[in-house]
């Protein structure tokens, strides 16, 4: 089920804008162990209700909570704050049954259920962000298929995983308001669900079969997708009128400077948004790009120094004066609600979840009139493709952008071959 911003449903006329549907509206108000959530139930010619849910170890249990206090609620409905605060009571209730049984029950294992919870909580461990995504994921189409989250990992077959994905591409239900997987974001749960798996067949390798890392390996095979991922490309003056809408279509310069750093370094979101006020090094005209949040390394992966411009620099400046090194370089505006439909400056905050430059994202592509479908990402493979162009090699290419050689030589090699065709040619025997 798709989650909510609390701020949705916490009053009475918020709820009133939101679309009558069978399913209820979901936030989430305890982020521990097992996780609870408020719902809102809106049915097409009645006040709503409030409804608490929560998934621990593969049990999933739901219960309604009480009217809700809309327009025309009987006495004694609940208010959004009595509403969490009732469902956080129910949901530690339920956690105490759920152990109570698991407790006098006989071990049988770990099973898929216990891999995937065992997993999140070290994601979660490692980055917040990150791992609250994967947690979705895995709730929304692993743990909610009860037959397969109570699979024992010793009876984990490849053909057991096969059949949990043809239900999960199967044509969902009419009550069933998750979102429908494209192919990538298949391959996306998969690499979840590999990684907890494998990781709890390495922990309990002792008491499971030697075979099971194999019939994971097959079961989580890649899905094939139909068309090969868009690899966008803008021209420098393309690239120069995106930077400057970015600018225009925020008065404060923070998403400016946001994708101006996009275009300089060719980084990935989530590496530009780590980057620290000291990480700009005027003199030595660089900055230092934090590695990427990638594989299970214990160890953080080294920056990248990226060399910039005079005119990069300049405009980067009103970031970090007056700021001290270890915080954030890039920043925004939070806003705070101040009335109906009106809302102020409140705080300056990092950079948050990519969602966030979805809208100004679209503003910037709209000005600088470039295809409406560009995506950020396109400053990446532009930027890569700029370094294969003027012929940087291949292992540098891939160093300032933090990736490998191999991924430059499969996804890029069309360029290559015209780099090192350009390079020969000027070595070629002339008369």
């Amino acid at each position: 089920m798709g989650q909510l911003e609390k701020s949705e449903i916490d009053t009475p006329s918020k709820r009133a804008r939101l679309e009558p549907r069978k399913n209820p509206y979901w936030v989430g108000v305890s982020g521990g162990r097992g996780g609870v959530s408020l719902g809102y139930r809106k049915p097409a010619r009645a006040h709503g209700s409030w409804v608490a849910k929560v998934v621990l170890e593969g049990n999933r249990v739901e219960e309604r909570l009480g009217a809700a206090d809309d327009d025309g609620a009987p006495h004694g409905a609940l208010t959004y704050r009595k509403a969490v605060a009732a469902s956080l009571e129910w949901g530690h209730q339920q956690h105490a049954a759920i152990e109570g049984r698991e407790a006098s029950a006989p071990r049988t294992g770990p099973t898929v259920t216990t891999a995937v919870n065992e997993y999140v909580k070290e994601r979660l461990a490692r980055s917040k962000r990150d791992g609250t995504i994967s947690q979705g994921r895995l709730e929304n189409y692993v743990l909610s298929d009860e037959a397969f989250a109570k699979t024992p990992l010793s009876k984990l077959r490849a053909a057991t995983i096969q059949q949990w994905r043809e239900r999960l591409t199967a044509e969902p239900s009419p009550d069933d308001d998750r979102k429908r997987l494209a192919a990538s974001s298949v391959n996306r749960l998969l690499n979840d669900l590999r990684a907890a798996l494998n990781a709890s067949a390495e922990k309990h390798r002792r008491q499971l079969p030697a075979a099971l890392p194999a019939e994971i390996k097959v079961g989580t095979r890649s899905t094939r997708v139909a068309t090969e991922a868009r690899k966008q490309l803008l021209s420098d003056e393309q690239i120069k009128a995106v930077i400057d809408a970015a600018f225009a279509v925020d008065a404060d310069g923070d998403f400016g400077r946001l994708t101006l750093l996009a275009a300089s370094t060719g980084a990935r979101y989530s590496q530009l948004t780590r980057i620290r006020v000291g990480g700009l090094q005027i003199q030595n005209k660089r900055i230092m790009v934090p590695g990427a949040s990638k594989g299970r390394s214990a160890t953080a992966r080294p920056p990248v120094a990226v060399p910039l411009s005079d005119a990069v620099i300049e405009r980067l400046l009103p970031a970090a004066e007056g700021r001290a090194a270890d915080e954030p370089l890039l920043m925004r505006w939070a806003y705070r609600n101040i009335g109906p439909f009106k809302w102020e400056k409140d705080v300056r905050r990092p950079w948050g979840p990519a969602y966030e430059i979805e809208k100004p994202w679209a503003a910037t592509v709209e000005l600088a009139e470039v295809p409406t479908d560009t995506i950020m990402y396109a400053l990446r493979h532009t930027s890569i493709v700029r370094g294969l162009k003027v012929g940087l090699p291949i292992r540098l290419v891939a160093s300032l952008h933090d990736t490998s050689s191999e991924m430059i030589e499969k996804h890029y090699s069309a360029f290559i071959v015209d780099m090192t065709e350009d390079l020969a040619r000027r070595a070629a025997l002339t008369f």
